[in-house]
């Protein structure tokens, strides 16, 4: 690959504190949506439609999940020349980001499944776990599960928003040489690689694996840091809002992919519609001092303990406290969205965010450890 110096413009946006303070405000109300939509399904409520589709359709919020994340992973490749060590760095600071508060609510699910298996509760009819339909403990499936990455692991066996992690985890192993790719290349080559990956995603479902199919998600995120800045600021308000209410027709149409030649179809569909709210959230002042302010409410980022600790959480209120929990469907989401973000927030500080500083640290060079030493 011949190695050029990339314009900090492109690649890194003026990517202020900010916008990113923006960006985790669009991760929590993505997950708010998913935890929304798994309450339904536990509790097995029959809300009106307009509320389980469009903008509220879980699987949108995880198209956006994709794609952010191959933006905000491309900033933090952007700066780097490739290398076989910055490989190592990036793969190193995604182990400690995702997977000890995976391995956290992994044991939280084996908690409350063990206990609802005891008990004889029986399925989750509305969003099943596998692990449910035998009484036996099978330890092989649960060290699987703590991979993410091995073979034979059953992505519907005890965490059913597992698929996701599986996903990050997977793609993150061959991301580095996608964004290298992306941004490093000439712009042409860099859109056709993403267009190839977007459109020949349905190949790759039947012929490669699922996983890669997702490539071209991560690749938009990624393509979206080579527009520089002056690119969005020649956009009015008018411009803008037009552009958000294109952003929400594509977003919406992964509600009706099932009835359409491919479901890929709808899944980018829906990734492109992403792929301007998370433009609009980086670079429209009107909508990122909204999520800024609503970011600055919440104080710290929940996005990804929201994400994977309500799956537990519903079904103990369910089978386990189905008694005590009020009657009030209203009520019993307050009460399992307070639980869920009570323990977030106990993840966050007392794992998360150790985890994160302790990647940072390992994968830090000398020269960056000995300036921020004296500020530690």
């Amino acid at each position: 690959m011949q190695k050029r110096d990339i314009s900090t413009e492109i690649v890194r946006p003026q990517a202020s504190h900010e916008r990113i303070i923006a960006l985790d405000a669009l991760r929590v109300i993505a997950a708010f949506i998913v935890l929304a939509q798994h309450f339904r399904l536990v509790f097995e409520l029959n809300w009106p439609e307009w509320l389980r589709k469009g903008l509220f359709d879980s699987k949108g919020a995880v198209m956006l999940f994709f794609v952010l994340s191959g933006y905000v992973l491309a900033l933090s490749l952007g700066s780097r020349l490739p290398s076989f060590m910055a490989y190592v760095k990036f793969v190193v600071r995604r182990l400690f980001r995702l997977f000890p508060v995976y391995w956290a609510a992994l044991l939280l699910a084996f908690a409350v499944l063990w206990c609802v298996q005891k008990h004889g509760a029986g399925q989750v009819t509305g969003l099943p776990a596998w692990f449910l339909d035998s009484r036996d403990m099978q330890w092989k499936q649960w060290l699987l599960q703590s991979t993410l990455v091995a073979p034979g692991m059953k992505s519907d066996f005890s965490l059913p928003t597992v698929w996701t992690l599986m996903t990050e985890a997977k793609v993150s192993m061959v991301f580095p040489l996608l964004a290298w790719v992306i941004l490093r290349s000439p712009g042409w080559l860099a859109g056709a690689l993403v267009a190839a990956l977007v459109l020949g995603s349905a190949w790759l479902d039947q012929h490669v694996v699922g996983t890669a199919a997702f490539l071209g998600m991560f690749a938009l995120g990624t393509l979206l840091c080579r527009l520089p800045s002056t690119a969005w600021s020649r956009l009015n308000q008018a411009a803008w809002w037009g552009l958000m209410l294109l952003g929400l027709g594509l977003y919406a149409a992964i509600s009706w992919r099932y009835v359409m030649p491919s479901i890929w179809l709808g899944y980018y569909l829906c990734g492109l519609g992403s792929l301007i709210f998370i433009a609009g959230t980086i670079h429209w002042p009107r909508m990122r001092s909204l999520l800024t302010r609503l970011q600055q409410l919440l104080r710290v980022d929940l996005s990804y303990s929201i994400y994977i600790l309500h799956y537990p959480v519903l079904v103990a209120l369910k089978k386990l406290c189905g008694s005590a929990i009020p009657a009030s469907p209203l009520l019993a989401f307050m009460l399992a969205l307070g639980l869920t973000v009570g323990l977030g927030l106990l993840l966050h500080f007392t794992i998360e965010m150790p985890a994160i500083e302790l990647g940072r640290r390992l994968t830090r060079s000398r020269t960056a450890q000995q300036s921020v030493l004296p500020h530690e």
